[in-house]
């Protein structure tokens, strides 16, 4: 009863006070129950689908666009569908469904109180009027005949902002509220999720994908505070049993489970450079490689007491090889490139039929007198799809063979043909009580998001945004979606916090800017596809927000950075002073982050009182596609030396680009001195003491004002 006293009060203060208008959108609520608006049914993009009552949760699947349709009626078009509103039948008791045609659904409002947008709706015969009742979510509105008494034939036309693609705030919402609800402190500087399995372990993987999406630094704090509980728990060895009220951990059995912890925190120690973190999932890889491999099958085993001690599952050979790439990754050593590199190869033949479509198998076991395959299972699920798929790309990255893309390729054609709708919605795995199962989907989508950035592939980011947006219109009232996301959650069906990962790791693992971008453009530091150690924030006077913490040997990646044809010579960095007087440099490197820099900032001799310095430097020349790294460096062992705000390229050479600075403007307009950034037509930014002179600049990121 109280959360139906607050959805009242807070959906009332965003009752429109005007009459409603063509062209606006607004979520529809019966005034007998403002608790609940229109939505359609499992956010389904279908034509024939249910249009029923349900508590709002701010999504686009509830939200209407009015439209002016023939003859003085209207036409209320779904955000998220595009269909329209339509009458299943205009009789007494009809309901109402979706329909690909607008002339299908044209409706009349009849004013009963427009300054506080109260109409009734009414079939284009206008002698019904749609109704309601109340009661649990998902009822039916219908048609009904006219009752002067009655609340529930009053609509409430609610003005919103339409939501129309998938967003950094979305995002932010499905983290916030996950860990919110299942984050559980337990003492100082300990979390957990689970209290325990391999679930834990790719929970914690979850938080690793936050941080290195958005670089915010709660969500690494808190992947710290779930491992540090695990080790707490279970220690530095993880191969053996811990069953205890406050913490269960299978180590003594299976493989898999330890092998997902140790990729968890080899991301830990990749992301952050902390060796701690690499020397505990090193040492614990080595133990169970040493326990697991096979050597006659290039495998690895699954269990140590479960099955059968000659069984070997795409559930351990897939994280090995990932786990192996990050460790190489992480300057372990080249023989864990090897090691992947040959388990992979051993899976592609076995466990793959040598990728002859893209499908992996679950499992086989082996006779040893033989040393052939004596069974198989081939069921497919999406997160040996998954790890496989990750495999491939971390290969890919490392040796450069064609054939990994190849196999990356046919592995997700595989996944989207057999393992989703014909929208691409992943429909396995949908049941929130399917033990081990409930968790997959999230693997999957951690690789996918590899895929398309480091593979090239934008066409998947938008199946990635289609899945997280509909995790995210199905989200129930607390914010959650279960591993089914298919279907509207409800309280009752996120009470499982693995499950509910799922949906995080979705929403976390969608590239929300273009997967190719065009080198000549401004671009923003904190928009990168990859980092080490680095946090973000908003601040005054960099717009969309800045990489906010540069230490010494943190880096920044931005994959497939397209300069077409022309040639770039000279590169601009927008960035603060180094604190305290420290210097230190940003070395720009184009495809592998080793060798000679293509191009060095100095950073010395800045004014720590200005705070925006527009540095210029010359860049290698070179054209094409590339990978653009940062690195930073500084005397300082502060972790917050200093912050950059964003970079572009030039075809021109640093002097040439410096000359155009004080290029006189052919037109000029005369305002107010800005606040925010300026730039010279060049695209240079210019510090707030440059001001004075004849220069021609432009004002902030998108407008095109001329000030002399």
């Amino acid at each position: 009863m109280k959360k139906l006293l607050a959805t009242f009060i807070l959906l009332s203060c965003f009752i429109v006070a005007s009459a409603v208008e063509v062209g606006k959108t607004y979520r529809i609520s019966p005034q007998g129950d403002l608790s609940k608006s229109l939505f359609i049914k499992n956010s389904f993009r279908d034509a024939s689908v249910d249009i029923m009552l349900w508590e709002e949760t701010d999504v686009p699947s509830q939200q209407w666009t009015l439209l002016e349709g023939a003859d003085g009626t209207y036409v209320l078009q779904n955000v998220y569908s595009k269909l329209y509103a339509a009458p299943r039948t205009k009789k007494k008791g009809g309901t109402l469904y979706t329909h690909r045609v607008a002339s299908y659904g044209r409706i009349a409002l009849e004013a009963v109180d427009e300054a506080s947008g109260i109409y009734h709706i009414l079939p284009i015969a206008r002698d019904l009027y749609l109704s309601s009742s109340t009661g649990e979510d998902g009822i039916l509105p219908f048609w009904d005949e006219k009752d002067e008494a009655s609340r529930n034939q009053l609509w409430v036309f609610q003005e919103v902002e339409p939501k129309t693609a998938f967003t950094a705030v979305m995002r932010d919402e499905m983290v916030d509220n996950y860990l919110k609800a299942y984050c559980k402190p337990k003492g100082s500087g300990m979390r957990t999720f689970s209290k325990g399995g391999w679930g834990e372990s790719e929970q914690l993987e979850v938080l690793l994908d936050a941080y290195e999406s958005t670089g915010n630094e709660a969500y690494l704090n808190n992947a710290r505070y779930v491992y540090s509980y695990f080790k707490n728990q279970v220690g530095d060895n993880w191969n053996h049993l811990v069953y205890t009220d406050d913490y269960k951990w299978y180590g003594h059995d299976f493989n898999d489970d330890v092998m997902w912890q140790i990729i968890a925190v080899a991301r830990l120690g990749w992301l952050t450079g902390t060796k701690s973190y690499t020397t505990a999932a090193k040492n614990n890889f080595d133990k169970i490689y040493e326990r697991a491999y096979i050597p006659f099958t290039g495998l690895m085993r699954w269990a140590e007491s479960s099955g059968d001690a000659y069984g070997t599952n795409s559930c351990i050979a897939g994280p090995t090889e990932v786990a192996a790439c990050y460790l190489g990754m992480s300057g372990c050593g080249e023989e864990y490139f090897e090691k992947a590199r040959d388990l992979y190869a051993a899976q592609r033949y076995t466990l793959t039929n040598n990728m002859a479509t893209g499908k992996v198998w679950d499992s086989v076991v082996w006779d040893p007198s033989t040393k052939t395959v004596k069974s198989k299972n081939e069921w497919a699920s999406t997160y040996n799809q998954g790890t496989m798929l990750g495999a491939a790309c971390l290969l890919y990255e490392h040796y450069g063979d064609e054939q990994y893309l190849k196999d990356a390729k046919k592995l997700m054609d595989f996944t989207k043909k057999n393992l989703c709708t014909s929208y691409g919605f992943i429909n396995v795995c949908q049941d929130e009580s399917n033990g081990d199962l409930c968790g997959f989907k999230g693997i999957l989508m951690r690789y996918v998001r590899r895929f398309v950035l480091d593979m090239n592939q934008p066409d998947y980011q938008e199946w990635l945004m289609r899945n997280a947006l509909l995790a995210y219109c199905n989200r129930s009232a607390n914010g959650l979606t279960g591993t089914g996301w298919l279907t509207k959650a409800t309280d009752a069906s996120t009470t499982n916090p693995f499950g509910c990962s799922t949906a995080v790791s979705a929403a976390v693992n969608v590239p929300l800017w273009d997967v190719v971008k065009n080198g000549f453009d401004t671009l923003q530091a904190e928009r990168f596809d990859y980092h080490r150690g680095l946090l973000t924030s908003e601040e005054e006077g960099c717009g969309q927000g800045a990489v906010a913490q540069v230490s010494n040997g943190s880096w920044a990646q931005y994959d497939n950075v397209d300069f077409g044809e022309q040639t770039v010579r000279s590169m601009s960095l927008d960035i603060t002073a180094p604190v305290n007087n420290a210097t230190g440099t940003v070395e720009v490197y184009f495809d592998k982050m080793e060798g000679t820099p293509a191009g060095v900032f100095e950073l010395k001799e800045l004014d720590e009182g200005i705070t925006w310095h527009s540095l210029l430097a010359d860049v290698i020349p070179t054209t094409g596609l590339h990978r653009v790294y940062l690195r930073f460096t500084c005397t300082t062992s502060r972790s917050k030396a200093y912050r950059v705000d964003s970079f572009r390229f030039f075809v021109q050479n640093a002097d040439e680009v410096r000359t155009g600075i004080s290029a006189p403007s052919l037109t000029t307009q005369h305002v107010p001195l800005p606040t925010d950034k300026l730039y010279n037509l060049m695209g240079m930014r210019l510090p707030q003491s440059s001001l004075r002179g004849t220069v021609a600049l432009k004002r902030g990121r998108s407008s095109r004002v001329i000030i002399k």
